[in-house]
C-alpha cells in the first residue's frame, strides 16, 4: 500500500482511507481532536486539584461535564473542518487541529507532569507529536502561511517548556542506573560513533550485499548467535541450581508428569496437586513435550525456549521479502532482531510460554501480508493456545487489517474467534480454576462494577490519569530500552490505522503499576515488541515505497525520510540493541562462570540428591526443586512450611550454599524431632533428611 505526499501541505495521504472515506477519516480525528480539547479545559477546571491525574477522577464523577465540552467542541470543529475545506482544498484541516488539541493538551498537563512523571518521559511524546506532524513545519516553511507557522512556533514552545521542567540529573541517574554526566558523556560518544560506523556500512554498494544467498547467510547465523548467547545462560541457570520453583522449577514437574501422565499436573505451584492449565490455559506447552521427552532433563525446556525465539528470524526476513525491501535493509532488520533485548533477554527468568508469541505472531503477520486465509487461521488458533490474554495481539491485528488492509471479513473473523476464546477461557478460569489473572489492571479500574471494561473508560474519562501511569519514572528507562533497539521508528508513521498496532504496549507493559511487565528480564515483551517490531518493517517499507514513486515522478519526498535518514535510524537501532543486549548479557554471565568455577560442589549436590529413590516424595527448598521435579509429589519448604505444620515426605532437601540458604538452618531441629534424621550433609552445599 503505496503513500503520496501533497506537494502544498506535506501531508502525507494514503490508500487506507479510502476503507472509510475522506469524510469519515476527518470525521474520526476531528473527534480525537475535540476530546483533547475537552479534557484539555477538565484539566484546567481541576488545575488546583493535586490528585486530578489519580484513579478518584477516572470514575463516574466529573464524566457529564467532559461529555458536554466534547459535544461542544466536536459541533465547533466539525463546523470549520467543513467550511475551511472548501477554502483551502488539500489542506488537512483536521489534522492541524489535532496538532493543536495536543499542544494545548500538553501545555495544560505540563506543570503536573513535573510532579508526577519524570518530564522526560513526556518529551519523549511531544517530540513525536512534532515528528508525526512534520507536513505542517515543511507546509509553513513552503508557504508561510499564518495558521501553520503559529502551530509550529507553539509546537516548538512545547518542546522549550518541557526541556526547561525536566530535572536533568534526576532524568540522566534514572536513565542510566545513577550514573553521572561524566561517564554518561563517553557512552554517547561510543553510540554515535557507532551509528556513524554502521551508517556507512548499510550503505556501501556492493554486489554480494544485493544477493538473497547472502541474505540467508546472514539471517542463519544472526539467528544461531542469539539462540547461542541466550540459550547458554538459561542453560547455566539450570545446571548451576539457580532457578526458582516460581516460575520454572514448577513447569519441569509438569513437563515430568506430562511425559508419564499426559497430563499438566504439578504439586509446586499451588502448593498442592492441579493442573496447570487452571491457572493459565497453555495448551501450546504439548509442542515442547516431544523435545522434553527425547532429551529428559529440565535444561531441555530452558534452552528450547531461546530456539523458538529465535526460530522468528525466518518469518521476519519473510515479511521483509515480502515487502521488497533491498537486501542490505533485510540484513540489517536481521541484526536488529539479532540484538533486540526484548527479544533475547525476556526469558532470562526462564520458561514461560509467551515465548511462543515471537513464531506465531510473526507467522500470523507474514499469513496476513499474503493475505494466506488458512495461514491466517492457524496462526491465529496457534497465537490463541498461547495463552488467554493472547487474545490482545490477535484483536490488536485484527483491527489493523480491518482499517489498514481493508480485509473487513478475514478481520472480523480473527476478532470473533479471539474474542470468544478469551470469553470461554475467562469462564473455564473462573469456574474451574484459580480465577483469570485481572487483579494487575486493579489500578485502572475507576469503575469497578465495570471490571475491565473500566480500563478504557479510563483512557476517555482522564487521558491525563493514563499518560502519568504511562510515563511513570521507573518506566522511563524501560521505554527507552523497548524502543531504541528499533531506532524509534514505530513512533514516525502517520497513519491513523498503524497506531492500533501499539496498543499491546501501552496496555501490557506501560499502563500496569506490575513491576514485572515493564522489565526486560521477564515474559511479558514478547508480544508487543513483535507489534513494534512490524511497525518499524511498515515504517521502512512506507520509505522505500515513496522514494521509489518519486523516482518514478509520482510522489514528493517533501516530508519523507531520505535514504541516509533510514540508515540512521537503522544504525541507531543496531547500536542501541548492542548496548541494551550488552549490559543485560554481562549481568548474566556469571551464571556460565560459576557453572565452570564450582562444578565439583555442584557434582556433588547433584550426586547426593541422586540418591533420594524416584517414587519418593520430598521436601526442599527453592532452587532445588527443579533438579528433584521428576516425581508426583513435591513441595517448596517456603511456600508449604506453616509454623510447624508441612507436608511430611519421605525426604527433604535443603540447600546449604551460602548464596542460596536463606535461614533454612534454622528449622532443621523441627525436622530432627519430628522423626528425620540425617543422610547427607556437606557443608555449604546440601543437607538431605530421610523420614
Amino acid at each position: 500500500m503505496k503513500s503520496s505526499h501533497d506537494e502544498r501541505t506535506g501531508m502525507t495521504t494514503d490508500k487506507n482511507r479510502a476503507l472509510y472515506g475522506p469524510a469519515v477519516s476527518q470525521t474520526i480525528i476531528t473527534l480525537i481532536a475535540s476530546w483533547l480539547m475537552a479534557s484539555t479545559v477538565m484539566n484546567l477546571i481541576n488545575w488546583n486539584t493535586p490528585s486530578y491525574f489519580s484513579l478518584e477522577n477516572a470514575g463516574l464523577e466529573g464524566l457529564l461535564p467532559l461529555l458536554l465540552f466534547w459535544i461542544t467542541f466536536t459541533g465547533l470543529l466539525l463546523l470549520i473542518v467543513r467550511k475551511a475545506s472548501v477554502r483551502a482544498k488539500g489542506i488537512d484541516i483536521a489534522g492541524r487541529l489535532l496538532f493543536m488539541s495536543w499542544i494545548l493538551l500538553a501545555l495544560s498537563a505540563m506543570q503536573r507532569f513535573v510532579y508526577l512523571v519524570p518530564a522526560a518521559s513526556f518529551l519523549l511524546v511531544n517530540l513525536t507529536s512534532l515528528m508525526l506532524a512534520r507536513g505542517i513545519f515543511f507546509s509553513a516553511l513552503r508557504k508561510r502561511q499564518l495558521p501553520d507557522m503559529t502551530l509550529c512556533l507553539f509546537g516548538l514552545l512545547m518542546i522549550i517548556i518541557n526541556l526547561l521542567v525536566i530535572p536533568w540529573e534526576d532524568a540522566v541517574a534514572s536513565l542510566f542506573s545513577g550514573a553521572s554526566l561524566d561517564t554518561v558523556i563517553p557512552f554517547v560518544v561510543i553510540c554515535i560513533a557507532l551509528i556513524l560506523a554502521l551508517v556507512i556500512i548499510i550503505n556501501v554498494k556492493s554486489d554480494s550485499f544485493n544477493k538473497g544467498r547472502m541474505v540467508t547467510v546472514v539471517a542463519i547465523t544472526a539467528m544461531l548467535i542469539q539462540v547461542f548467547l541466550s540459550g547458554r545462560i538459561l542453560y547455566a541457570r539450570f545446571e548451576t541450581l539457580s532457578t526458582p520453583t516460581y516460575d520454572f522449577n514448577l513447569f519441569a514437574q509438569m513437563f515430568h508428569n506430562m511425559a508419564e501422565t499426559f497430563k499438566p499436573v504439578t504439586t509446586l505451584e499451588r502448593n498442592t496437586l492441579l493442573s496447570h492449565f487452571r491457572i493459565h490455559l497453555s495448551p501450546v506447552y504439548y509442542l515442547m513435550l516431544p523435545f522434553f521427552t527425547l532429551i529428559r532433563t529440565p535444561a531441555t525446556l530452558n534452552v528450547l525456549q531461546a530456539v523458538i525465539v529465535g526460530s522468528g528470524m525466518v518469518p521476519m526476513v519473510l515479511i521483509a521479502r515480502h515487502f521488497r525491501l533491498e537486501a542490505g535493509v533485510q540484513m540489517a532488520f536481521s541484526i536488529i532482531y539479532l540484538f533486540s533485548a526484548a527479544l533475547m533477554t525476556s526469558g532470562f527468568y526462564d520458561l514461560h510460554e509467551n515465548c511462543f508469541l515471537v513464531p506465531f505472531l510473526l507467522l500470523l503477520i507474514l499469513a496476513i501480508e499474503k493475505r494466506n486465509r488458512p495461514g491466517m487461521l492457524i496462526f491465529t488458533l496457534l497465537t490463541l493456545s498461547v495463552k488467554e490474554d493472547a487474545a490482545l495481539y490477535v484483536w490488536t491485528l485484527s483491527a489493523f487489517i480491518i482499517f489498514e488492509r481493508k480485509m473487513v471479513r478475514e478481520g472480523l473473523a480473527m476478532l470473533f474467534t479471539s474474542g470468544a476464546y478469551f470469553i470461554g477461557a475467562v469462564r473455564y478460569l473462573n469456574r474451574f480454576g484459580e480465577g483469570a489473572m485481572t487483579g494487575r489492571f486493579e489500578k485502572l479500574i475507576g469503575v469497578p462494577e465495570w471490571s475491565l471494561l473500566a480500563v478504557p473508560y479510563a483512557v476517555v474519562r482522564n487521558p491525563g490519569f493514563i499518560l502519568s501511569k504511562v510515563l511513570a519514572r521507573e518506566k522511563l528507562g524501560y521505554i527507552i530500552q523497548m524502543l531504541s533497539p528499533l531506532g524509534f521508528m514505530p513512533l514516525f508513521t502517520r497513519k491513523l490505522s498503524r497506531w492500533v498496532l501499539i496498543v499491546p504496549f501501552l496496555l501490557m507493559n506501560l499502563m500496569v503499576d506490575y513491576q514485572y511487565q515493564y522489565d526486560m528480564r521477564f515474559q511479558y515483551n514478547y508480544g508487543s515488541y513483535v507489534l513494534l517490531l512490524y511497525m518499524a518493517l511498515l515504517f521502512v517499507k512506507d520509505q522505500a515505497d515513496a522514494a521509489e514513486g518519486s523516482r518514478e515522478g509520482k510522489a514528493n519526498k517533501a516530508s519523507g525520510f531520505s535514504r541516509i535518514a533510514i540508515s540512521f535510524l537503522m544504525a541507531t537501532a543496531i547500536s542501541s540493541g548492542i548496548l541494551v543486549s550488552s549490559i543485560y548479557l554481562a549481568a548474566y554471565e556469571h551464571y556460565p562462570r560459576m557453572l565452570e568455577a564450582n562444578k565439583d560442589t555442584l557434582t556433588s549436590m547433584k550426586h547426593a540428591m541422586d540418591e533420594i529413590p524416584e517414587g519418593s516424595s520430598v521436601l526442599a527448598t527453592c532452587y532445588l526443586t527443579g533438579y528433584l521435579s521428576d516425581r508426583e509429589a513435591i513441595y517448596d519448604i517456603d511456600y508449604n512450611l506453616e509454623g510447624s505444620t508441612y507436608f511430611k515426605a519421605d525426604y527433604i532437601a535443603i540447600d546449604l550454599r551460602p548464596a542460596y540458604k536463606g535461614d533454612h538452618e534454622s528449622i532443621v531441629p523441627m525436622f530432627l524431632s519430628d522423626g528425620y534424621e540425617i543422610l547427607t550433609m556437606e557443608e555449604d552445599e546440601i543437607l538431605i533428611l530421610k523420614r
